[in-house]
């Protein structure tokens, strides 16, 4: 497998870098907080990218686009469901997928039906009910109620794990460039921070977990495009996804001193707006759970036998 992205796809990545830091990058998140109108610009910016257009499930070459726009707009804390929004279906319902006893979901109330599935092959149609909870580390997110219809395929779910991966992905990328920033442009003891050698190695170690996860993801599109039943790699990856934003969250916000969790620092926003596609479906502890019993289930791909695949 080439772990490099196609020219084509790395180049709508760009494109799409662009047209969502353009009106403002975490500054859109900042205005969306204060007014979720805001969210109507966002949408209008993902129409003229062709999100409609993109979807994921047609191609290898279309899965990677769409994973580099979700890298892109995890970048910038974009406040808009973009891993749901490029597998809606015919009618426009973008996809949730959902824990199995209830349903919260990031920006639910931007559309009034989601297709809504969990990751034991149940689902529906989910409506919004209530008003966005507006709390300080789910701002966007809304509550939906579940009734009758029928639930998304297992490829959808799949791809939507993977797929909000490479929006965490993004985040901790820009992080980690956040914190270079901040470092060399502080001076402390007559030096900026930057020179300091546990510095160095706090950020070194931060850039490695981020390329990692990149190579992790790039691994897991392939396995997508070429395995009927990818959702032990997906889960693997959402795993680590959750490990690196865990560690390089941290060490990004604690290089910054107390204006880490201040928000007229781009990496406090950052670091709270990833929060719903750290926590949501599951968190790490029941993605975990899964990943083991999909691993005994169906067996892992790798150096040596797993569960099934042993025999």
């Amino acid at each position: 497998m080439n772990p490099v992205l196609p020219d084509e796809a790395a180049e709508r990545g760009a494109t799409a870098t662009e047209a969502v830091a353009a009106p403002g990058g975490v500054d859109v998140a900042r205005r969306a907080e204060a007014d979720p109108s805001v969210r109507a610009e966002v949408a209008a910016t993902l129409d003229a990218l062709g999100l409609a257009d993109l979807d994921p499930r047609a191609d290898a070459l279309t899965l990677a686009a769409a994973a580099a726009l979700c890298e892109a707009a995890g970048r910038v804390a974009l406040p808009y469901p973009v891993a749901g929004a490029l597998l809606a279906d015919g009618e426009g319902r973008p996809l949730a997928v959902v824990p199995d006893e209830s349903a919260p979901v990031d920006h639910g109330d931007l559309f009034p039906e989601w297709r809504v599935a969990t990751i034991g092959g149940t689902g529906g149609v989910g409506t919004p009910v209530g008003a966005r909870r507006a709390a300080r580390l789910a701002p966007f997110v809304t509550d939906l109620s579940v009734g009758a219809g029928d639930p998304p395929p297992p490829a959808d779910v799949a791809l939507h794990l993977a797929l909000t991966a490479c929006l965490v992905l993004g985040t901790v990328d820009r992080a980690v460039e956040l914190a270079v920033e901040h470092v060399t442009g502080r001076v402390q003891f007559g030096k900026p921070l930057s020179a300091f050698q546990a510095v160095q190695f706090q950020l070194a170690d931060c850039a490695v977990a981020v390329a990692g996860l990149r190579e992790l993801a790039h691994f897991t599109l392939w396995r997508i495009d070429t395995d009927p039943d990818p959702l032990a790699d997906v889960l693997a990856l959402r795993l680590q996804a959750l490990d690196v934003a865990r560690s390089v969250l941290r060490t990004t916000q604690q290089l910054h001193g107390a204006a880490g969790v201040c928000d007229e620092y781009d990496i406090s926003v950052l670091a709270r707006l990833v929060q719903p596609a750290l926590r949501l479906p599951w968190g790490a502890e029941r993605t975990a759970s899964e990943l083991a019993s999909a691993i005994e289930r169906d067996g892992f791909a790798g150096l040596f036998p797993h569960g099934r695949a042993a025999g």
